[in-house]
């Protein structure tokens, strides 16, 4: 592979990151979203959930429960990692775009 085939597959990368990133922009806005994920599921959920714990249940009931606790908290992160890394990709595909335009400069002047 060349160096070109390289630097366009991390180009590619960071446009398909960023529009993870825009298309999670946008289900974010939604009020659907607003209304069953943020406040339903990471709010109202995860309270039933805690206040669940405090009564008596079997082990493997906890365990349940501990994993839905979990997966609130999965979900929260993976957005933000995906908001996070899109946010980088808009700085790694200006660096890659001026990367390939100096390999295309140097195979010209060659």
């Amino acid at each position: 592979m060349t160096e070109i085939e390289q630097v366009d597959i991390q180009i590619e990368a960071a446009h398909k990151m960023r529009k993870l990133r825009d298309s999670c922009v946008k289900l974010m806005d939604s009020q659907y979203f607003k209304d069953v994920i943020d406040q339903g599921y990471f709010k109202e959920e995860a309270a039933r959930l805690v206040m669940a714990k405090s009564s008596n249940l079997t082990s493997e009931q906890m365990k349940l429960i501990d994993n839905m606790q979990y997966g609130v908290g999965a979900l929260a992160n993976y957005l933000e990692a995906v908001m996070r890394r899109g946010t980088e990709m808009d700085t790694a595909l200006k660096e890659h775009e001026e990367t390939r335009e100096e390999i295309l400069a140097e195979e010209v002047s060659v």
